[in-house]
C-alpha cells in the first residue's frame, strides 16, 4: 500500500495496552526480578537503571554491548542476587547515562524486547 501499511485494528490496539502487561510498582530490584524474562526489561528512569534477565551472550547482552561497546556493556553490567549470601542470582542491572538510555531502549523495541520505564 503506498505511504504506509494502513489503520492498525482495533484488536491490535487494545491487545497493545493491556494493563495485565504491564510491571506493577515495585518496592526493591527482587521484585522487579519476578516480572522479568529474556523478552521483557524494566528501566527505572530516576536512576538510569535497566533491569533484565539475560546471559552474556543473548540478546539484551548483545544489543547492550553492539550500542555502547563490549567494553563500556560488560563494566556497567551488575548482577544481582536473591539472598544476602549471593547463592540464588536474581536479575542483571546497568546504569544508562541519559544519552545511553535513549539508543538502548529504541534498540530493544526494535529487537523485539518489551521496555517497561517508570
Amino acid at each position: 500500500m503506498p505511504g504506509g501499511v494502513g489503520r492498525v485494528s482495533d484488536k491490535v490496539m487494545r491487545d497493545a495496552t493491556r494493563e495485565d502487561r504491564a510491571i506493577a510498582p515495585v518496592r526493591n530490584a527482587n521484585e522487579i526480578f519476578f516480572n522479568l524474562d529474556s523478552r521483557r526489561v524494566y528501566f527505572d528512569s530516576r536512576q538510569g537503571l535497566l533491569y533484565f534477565v539475560d546471559e552474556p551472550r543473548n540478546l539484551v547482552c548483545a544489543t547492550l554491548s553492539s550500542i555502547l561497546g563490549d567494553a563500556v556493556a560488560s563494566a556497567l553490567i551488575e548482577q544481582l542476587h536473591l539472598d544476602t549470601h549471593r547463592f540464588f542470582n536474581g536479575a542483571r542491572r546497568a546504569r544508562l547515562a541519559a544519552g545511553q538510555a535513549d539508543a538502548v531502549l529504541v534498540a530493544l523495541r526494535i529487537a523485539g524486547v518489551r521496555v517497561t520505564i517508570r
